[in-house]
């Protein structure tokens, strides 16, 4: 016998038609780049007063001697922010300086999300 046939009904005005996902999984549709990408990475939102709540005072001077050798505009976004977001120029230079200072495992403790 042979396999069954699906048709299909025709797509509705206005619809978008969208090839199937890759197979491996793990990725969103993008409707600007008409393609299939990897799934973000969550935002991550850390609260200042969480960052300087969980760093011991001596962690605390570490970071405010490497800020110093950043561009002042880079210091006082640092300074005035009211958050320090994933998706902002900002956090890389918060996750290589907290690794550098005080190891991975810290690092994270440090840069987890605040809650809230």
């Amino acid at each position: 016998m042979p396999p069954k046939r699906w048709d299909f009904p025709a797509l509705p005005a206005g619809a978008i038609e969208v090839p199937m996902a890759p197979e491996h999984g793990g990725q969103v549709w993008d409707s600007v780049s008409k393609r299939w990408g990897a799934i973000p990475a969550p935002l991550v939102v850390l609260y200042p007063v969480d960052l300087w709540s969980r760093m011991t005072d001596t962690e605390a001077e570490q970071v405010e001697a490497a800020m110093a050798g950043q561009t002042v505009r880079l210091q006082n976004v640092f300074r005035s922010a009211s958050s320090y977001r994933s998706d902002h120029e900002l956090w890389p230079l918060l996750e290589t300086m907290a690794t550098e200072l005080f190891g991975e495992s810290r690092a994270t403790e440090v840069l987890a999300p605040s809650v809230g």
